[in-house]
């Protein structure tokens, strides 16, 4: 079944890392394709600005077709706007600023019946400046909800910084999200598809969880099971890999069940954590075995709500396991682990 939706890519990245260019290198290199772009604010935008200004809605018709319009209020307006007027276009990026939090422009997409109808979420993509991506990481809040919540991170102005040194940077993102696929490029120039990275598609989230654990066990021979029904993926601070820098206070906490959950008790529990921890908690991934039911269920946390998706079904060859992530500040393992345990069927 073709999935006729307007693919959405969310743009992040704090001021001066390059958005802006970014932006034009992906019109100018995708001529064939009619994007909508939504600005936090307008101005600074750069594009070709001979604009057509549409009739007092904030939305412009640029010199080479493509749409652009400022975000004035709320975001689901400014959509339902889009799609009532009478622009058409194939792609829609959300550019945000450097201090919005890209959950919140994803959970418009996810929780809304109207949008998600229409629009369908891409992946969210954000943008680092190589030379300062480690100070803003450790000292900005909003940076590391940004860099825990891409799809796709990519590492701008890479050439400027020594290759020891990007491999270290590179160490630190991944320690602070282990689902994200890094590429790093000078003047936003990147070389990989990133309009098309499907990241909610299920196959796409079961690979990554499959290799977000591999990689973990593979760095973590500790790995050790906790009575039968629970084993630990890995957990870590960052302090063990640099000793004289602590870089944030993330954390990482995996976990594969071998027995079934109750679908309703994970439910119930997931979204009261993520009521009372959600400042805390920046990402929740995970293939789910539920009791009575033939197909894998995904879960995905967005902002302060969790997204199930039905996956396939289960083969004969799978093993029924339960694989979650969980990624935040002062997520404590043991709680988890036994919270997780009272969700068992």
């Amino acid at each position: 079944m073709k999935d006729n939706r307007v693919p959405v890519t969310i743009l992040t990245g704090f001021l001066g890392a390059g958005k802006t260019t970014l932006l034009n290198h992906l019109i100018t290199t995708n001529p064939k394709i009619k994007f909508a772009i939504i600005e936090n604010e307008f101005g600074d935008i750069g594009i070709d600005n001979e604009l057509v200004v549409g009739a007092d809605s904030g939305i412009f018709e640029m010199s080479n077709g493509c749409i652009c319009c400022t975000l004035n209020g709320e975001l689901v307006q400014t959509l339902v706007d889009l799609v009532n007027g009478e622009h058409e276009f194939e792609h829609l990026i959300v550019e945000t600023t450097g201090i919005a939090e890209p959950d919140a422009v994803a959970a418009a997409f996810v929780a809304e019946p109207a949008i998600q109808s229409r629009f369908r979420l891409d992946a969210t993509i954000c943008l680092v400046d190589a030379h300062h991506a480690e100070d803003i990481l450790e000292e900005r809040e909003e940076a590391k909800r940004q860099i825990t919540f891409a799809d796709y991170i990519v590492i701008n102005k890479a050439s400027e910084v020594s290759t020891e040194y990007l491999a270290k940077l590179e160490q630190i993102l991944r320690a602070a999200n282990s689902f994200a696929a890094i590429e790093h490029c000078d003047y936003g120039k990147v070389t990989s598809d990133i309009l098309n990275l499907n990241a909610y598609d299920v196959h796409q989230v079961e690979k990554k969880l499959d290799h977000a654990h591999t990689h973990h066990e593979h760095h973590h021979d500790h790995e050790h099971q906790c009575d039968d029904s629970c084993s630990h993926g890995h957990e870590k601070h960052h302090e063990h890999h640099h000793h004289h820098h602590h870089h944030s206070d993330i954390v990482t906490h995996s976990f594969i069940i071998k027995a079934p959950l109750d679908v309703l008790k994970f439910r119930h529990w997931l979204n009261v954590l993520l009521m009372i921890q959600g400042k805390h908690l920046y990402r929740v991934k995970g293939i789910m075995n539920f009791q009575y039911q033939d197909k894998k269920a995904i879960v995905q946390s967005v902002k302060q709500m969790c997204v199930f998706t039905a996956g396939d079904d289960w083969s004969e060859s799978d093993e029924r396991l339960t694989k979650i992530v969980f990624i935040g500040k002062h997520l404590r393992k043991d709680i988890l682990e036994k919270q997780l345990k009272n969700c068992l069927a």
